[in-house]
């Protein structure tokens, strides 16, 4: 489905690992979410022949809200946030053929709506029972005005992609920190009131956009973090493809030997007791690698390869799909402490959600896996998080140094722009701007 990307696959990828998709594909789907804005936009105005044609125009119908009716827009969640839904790519190529397409006209026709009769005409049969008026008239396509609002939408789409991706690298890297501390602290004042502020609604997001956000954009958030944690997923898969038997114990989530989880230092224990602990023991490992150094890491190595194409295998179509759920109704449900909320098996998922899968498992070990006692799912979350802070920043660079010169490109050749006239501000810049001068 991804098109393995040359600077995150090996040169000669032949393993059945995952392979994420490229840095480039962000632009891909950036274009992907620009159209699905306008066509909620043109939806909300209820812009009829324009939703249709946008969404004819290369067969993307299935860019529109599932829930739509005539005269309507669907809820946000509804507007389908998987990826790779861009059917001209790259997105360059998209534009291209938007860009020189020719101006036309449609035929649009509606029924006029009614005068409203006054009690006598109703009961008049005569003027009650009128046949519908329907009027037909052209509607011109101008294609220069089309990607111009296309655009428009896609360079704030930008601004605020770029302000999240740095938004996540400093969240996790906060996190990671946290996760790592030996003695982590306690909630401050602080921390209490700043959550408060978030349960209202006073976040970086809001004070970026003035509560003025696009209505896909907390799902656009949400995405681009599966699409950053795909990559750092495909990332970590090389790196331990890349650690052989004498390096493997050099990364914290491998081990040599599984410790004791008991100690009877200093305690009057049975002799019984102890006899009966060893016993268990023993029989506890006995499906434990045993051997030198180099067989060791060849076991680990092989089980957290094991691991992750296990891990991969099902939570790769989850973070590709999505979940369609708003924050508010995903914060609906309240499980029982221990348990799990009940999904279908096909549905999508948050790049949170694959995160709490691994760490929940805390200081244990893989079970029933040969080898599974030297790997440690819940380091391989935290090096997983480390990873995509890492791919956030790369993420943001690409949509600075790749997206946006392919805008501006388009811009110059397809539309009326001229560059000496542009501000050089963005969307949501340029209103905070005018806001200090009124």
């Amino acid at each position: 489905m991804f098109r393995p990307s040359p600077s995150l696959a090996p040169t000669h990828h032949t393993s059945g690992y995952y392979t994420a998709p490229s840095s480039a594909a962000l632009g891909d789907f950036l274009v992907q979410r620009a159209i699905q804005q306008q066509l909620y936009y043109s939806a909300q105005l209820g812009n009829e022949p324009m939703v249709h044609w946008l969404k004819r125009f290369r067969d993307h119908h299935h860019l529109d809200s599932h829930q739509r009716g005539e005269g309507r827009c669907g809820f946000p969640g509804t507007y389908s946030a998987a990826f790779d839904q861009l059917n001209t790519l790259p997105f360059t190529a998209y534009l291209e053929a938007l860009g020189t397409e020719p101006d036309s006209s449609i035929e649009v026709s509606f029924v006029k709506p009614q005068r409203r009769l006054s009690a006598r005409e109703r009961a008049n049969p005569f003027l009650n029972n009128q046949p519908p008026v329907i009027e037909i008239y052209d509607q011109p396509i101008i294609i220069s005005k089309i990607i111009t609002q296309l655009l428009n939408t896609a360079d704030a789409l930008v601004e605020t992609w770029a302000f999240h991706f740095n938004e996540a690298e400093k969240n996790d890297l906060a996190r990671l920190a946290n996760d790592r501390a030996e003695m982590k602290g306690l909630p401050s004042a602080l921390m209490l009131e700043h959550a408060a502020l978030v349960r209202g609604g006073e976040t970086a997001y809001s004070r970026l956009t003035g509560d003025e956000a696009m209505p896909l954009y907390a799902f656009d958030c949400r995405a681009c973090d599966r699409f950053d944690t795909l990559r750092a997923l495909s990332l970590l898969v090389d790196e331990v493809e890349a650690l052989t038997p004498e390096t493997a114990f050099d990364v914290a989530y491998l081990r040599r030997d599984v410790a004791e989880d008991y100690s009877d230092d200093g305690l009057d224990v049975n002799e019984l007791i102890l006899k009966r602990r060893k016993a268990r023991r023993a029989k506890f490992e006995q499906g434990f690698v045993t051997g030198d150094d180099i067989t060791k890491g060849e076991a680990a190595r092989a089980a957290a390869l094991s691991f992750l194409d296990k891990f991969c295998n099902e939570w790769v179509p989850k973070l590709v799909k999505g979940d369609a759920r708003s924050s508010l109704v995903k914060g609906e449900y309240r499980h029982a402490p221990g348990m799990k909320e009940l999904r279908p098996e096909d549905a999508g998922a948050d790049a949170a959600e694959a995160f709490e899968e691994l760490w929940e498992y805390g200081d244990d070990w893989v079970q029933k896996m040969p080898g599974g006692e030297l790997v440690l799912p819940g380091l391989i979350g935290e090096r997983l998080r480390e990873i995509r802070a890492e791919v956030a920043a790369e993420s943001g660079g690409t949509l600075r140094e790749l997206v946006v010169p392919e805008l501006r490109k388009a811009r110059i050749e397809y539309t009326d722009y001229v560059e000496v006239d542009s501000d050089g501000m963005g969307t949501y810049e340029r209103f905070h701007h005018q806001a200090k001068v009124d």
